[in-house]
């Protein structure tokens, strides 16, 4: 038995002509965005352009504070330090910080946990080690709202403790000199998405109008851009305002490590992407904090002699390519685990070994839930001899809430609704799966597991086009809460395939209107020349010794059929188009609806005329008669 891959298709509802505006932005991106629940009336200027962001001091109680005290140690050129943390949105949030604080005359040294011997974020032992080298003023970035006992100690020490952070506030009160955290501002404050990396700028644009120095002249923007994709941040609000506006200068930062890493990854000639981040940027440097010392890339960042660089930027690409043949390694072996459970019904796989690395479960729990589409956990022994584990939800399932109500049986625990991770004793591991599969068997006790895409609108290869993709990235950009479209194409050709290097599928497709070229990674296929299929895709950009050329980054494939299923109020519609490309419908009784309903009226009541219009237009959807 093996996992289902087969997904279901979603489609999306209609959107009538009346409903359009007569604006410059394509009719097919309207029709997303109002399907997202965008006013285009009133909305669409907003979303393209976003305006100005509110004081931040309004929105944030404790800012002031913090930047008053920042700004009198910057001034006394006191020492400070930066406390972060090893994935990508602590490291850029502590380079931002360590950067711009010491611009402005501080003394500043970074501290960050190492991933086995420590565990995440601010410690005792940091703490006692910070007090050693007499600095008062400590500044957490993307962490330190949970470490109660280092609260603690850094108040008996009279060292003022600024807790910069965007993981749940838990009930426990302590006892800090500020709290910066998104929850504590207004319920629709632009500022409440912020990752780490978001509030350490915030932070910093702050103390730099105090003090009257133009952030920009840093690599802040850059930073900023950087972590807030890499932790999959959701793009609205101050994340969609600022990125729509930083994305376009990381190529002209004058930070040599970051310049140097684009460089190698060959994305330095154009502009920067958040896929581009995502998907090359931010796994680089988070492979450093699963395997490596986080202190590697940081010098990376903050280096300026370009021979250091180059010696530096080399580690960091060797180490990743270890962190990749790691990773593959771990997943076969979860694999193996996975199938046993996924056959014997378990709801919340729950996988364990001693020797995984710790620092890589994370990347493998993805794989599993993309792999089973169930919430995984994978648990690996850290140092101290106690287990990490790391889980990965498939957006069914609050993780975090489903630890919450097993804290008895761990040690600590923390993160989101999708991720989170715990530590626990090994004793209290076979227990931890069974609690954690009985929570998600509650939970999904009526809820379809299979796999479904929601493509947001169909297209034809013709309207595929440069200039509609430059519109398309006026709505960019994409990622957590905004996502890149996913199209689809009926009936598309296969004029020719053939297999590249990696595993990948390459096509060029001809839906009867244009062709196109299309690819499917990491893919397996028995399709062949001159067979029909429905695509559902991303359109992109394939750039190639300077050419741009349109690519469909291929997300599923069907086989193409001429009558489709139609699912309405749990009822099956079988659709059609006829020799006159006139849309036909029958029902379960064999009852045809015929397209014209001006001629069946006569025969139907209002209701059913109200209802049979609903089916036609659902129905062109499904046949690839309306966007």
């Amino acid at each position: 038995m093996t996992s289902n891959n087969i997904k279901r298709w979603i489609l999306p509802k209609p959107i009538t002509d009346d409903e359009l505006e007569n604006c410059p932005l394509n009719y097919i991106l309207q029709k997303i965005l109002i399907r997202r629940g965008l006013d285009i009336n009133n909305e669409l200027d907003e979303f393209i352009k976003p305006s100005l962001l509110p004081n931040p001091e309004t929105h944030f109680n404790e800012l002031n504070k913090a930047t008053k005290r920042i700004v009198k140690a910057c001034i006394g050129k006191e020492q400070i330090a930066i406390c972060g943390d090893y994935d990508a949105d602590g490291i850029t949030s502590t380079v931002l910080l360590v950067e711009i604080f010491t611009k402005l005359g501080a003394r500043v040294k970074p501290y960050i946990p190492s991933r086995k011997d420590d565990g995440y974020g601010l410690n005792l032992n940091m703490i006692n080690e910070i007090n050693n080298n007499k600095i008062k003023l400590v500044i957490t970035v993307d962490n330190g709202i949970s470490a109660f006992e280092a609260i603690k100690r850094s108040k008996e020490l009279g060292i003022d403790l600024i807790i910069t952070d965007h993981h749940k506030i838990p009930n426990q009160k302590s006892d800090y000199y500020s709290l910066i955290h998104p929850e504590n501002t207004p319920l629709k404050s632009p500022y409440r998405y912020l990752a780490g990396v978001g509030i350490a700028y915030l932070l910093a644009k702050n103390i730099c109008e105090k003090l009257n120095y133009d952030i920009n002249k840093s690599t802040a923007n850059v930073l900023f851009c950087i972590g807030t994709v890499a932790d999959m941040a959701p793009l609205k609000g101050a994340n969609r305002t600022w990125l729509k506006q930083f994305l376009p200068t990381i190529n002209s930062t004058n930070n040599k490590g970051i310049k140097s890493i684009i460089k190698k990854l060959s994305i330095d000639k154009r502009e920067i992407t958040s896929e581009d981040i995502g998907y090359k940027i931010a796994p680089l440097i988070n492979a450093i904090g699963r395997i490596g010392d986080p202190k590697l890339i940081i010098d990376l960042l903050t280096n300026e002699n370009s021979s250091s660089i180059v010696k530096l930027t080399k580690e960091c690409f060797i180490m990743n390519s270890n962190r990749k043949k790691i990773t593959e390694l771990i997943v076969q072996e979860a694999l193996e685990i996975a199938y046993s459970q996924y056959q014997n019904d378990r709801k919340f796989l729950f996988l364990a070994k001693r020797e995984w690395h710790p620092g890589i479960i994370g990347i493998v729990a993805a794989r599993m839930v993309d792999k089973f589409n169930l919430p995984t956990a994978i648990l690996a022994s850290a140092n101290d001899g106690k287990f990490r584990g790391s889980i990965r939800s498939n957006n069914k399932l609050m993780v975090n809430s489903a630890l919450d109500e097993c804290t008895d049986l761990l040690i600590a625990h923390g993160g989101h609704s999708a991720a989170a991770g715990f530590s626990i004793n090994e004793e209290n591991i076979s227990k931890l799966m069974e609690r954690l599969n009985n929570i998600a068997k509650r939970q999904f006790k009526n809820i379809d597991l299979s796999k479904s895409i929601k493509p947001d609108a169909h297209i034809s290869f013709k309207d595929i086009t440069l200039d509609f993709y430059r519109q398309l990235m006026l709505i960019a950009p994409f990622g957590i809460m905004n996502p890149a479209p996913i199209f689809w194409t009926r009936k598309c050709k296969i004029d020719d395939i053939y297999k590249l290097k990696g595993g990948h599928i390459k096509f060029k497709l001809n839906d009867g209107y244009s062709t196109i070229d299309a690819i499917k990674w990491n893919a397996q296929s028995k399709l062949k020349i001159n067979d029909l299929i429905d695509i559902a895709y991303y359109i992109e950009i394939n750039r190639w010794k300077n050419n741009e050329k349109i690519q469909l980054n291929l997300v599923d494939i069907k086989n193409y059929n001429k009558i489709v299923d139609l699912e309405l109020h749990n009822r099956i519609y079988k659709c059609e188009l006829n020799d006159h490309c006139e849309v036909m419908i029958t029902n379960t009784n064999g009852q045809i609806l015929c397209p014209d309903l001006s001629v069946c009226q006569e025969t139907l009541n209002k209701k059913q005329v109200v209802f049979a219009k609903k089916i036609l237009s659902f129905a062109e959807i499904a046949l690839g008669k309306a966007a």
